[in-house]
């Protein structure tokens, strides 16, 4: 059991180009907002920038939707520099969207409520695992069928 008060939460809504990042706390309050680009050079950068919202005795623990597809460079990186990753299914997230009379979409918002089912529902999440086996056996069917449809075609 984890103790809500001691953790940032950060939810992240994955894109092919951009990601965006919304950090809050337990309370649920939003403490800032981050985007920046889908490529490895640019994690180290965002990495630092939600260290800036840290303050002594918090932790930070971040949530993907993604992590096989689109966050799944960015959940390899997290992890590999030792920080808590949780992936929230999309389905909750979609839920969460839904639960509020707000008609706004943004990917501010969907970030948002990435990162209210992490306060919520940290201890049922699973934790990121993103396997390159997987990854690589999804690229090569991905790669036969689109030459079975060239064939076809």
């Amino acid at each position: 059991m984890h103790n809500r008060q001691n953790y940032l939460y950060v939810g992240v809504d994955l894109h092919k180009e951009q990601h965006t990042a919304v950090i809050i706390n337990c309370w649920q309050e939003k403490l800032g907002e981050i985007q920046f680009d889908n490529k490895p050079s640019a994690f180290s950068k965002f990495l630092l920038e939600v260290e800036t919202y840290v303050s002594d005795g918090l932790s930070v623990v971040f949530g993907l939707e993604d992590v096989g597809g689109y966050g799944r460079a960015l959940a390899k990186y997290l992890v590999d520099h030792k920080q808590v990753v949780k992936e929230v299914n999309p389905a909750l997230s979609f839920l969460e969207r839904k639960s509020h009379v707000t008609t706004q979409k943004s990917d501010s918002w969907d970030a948002e409520c990435v990162a209210r089912i992490l306060v919520n529902k940290f201890n049922q999440l699973p934790d990121a695992k993103p396997n390159d086996l997987f990854w690589s056996i999804q690229q090569l069917v991905s790669r036969r069928n689109a030459l079975v449809k060239a064939q076809s075609a």
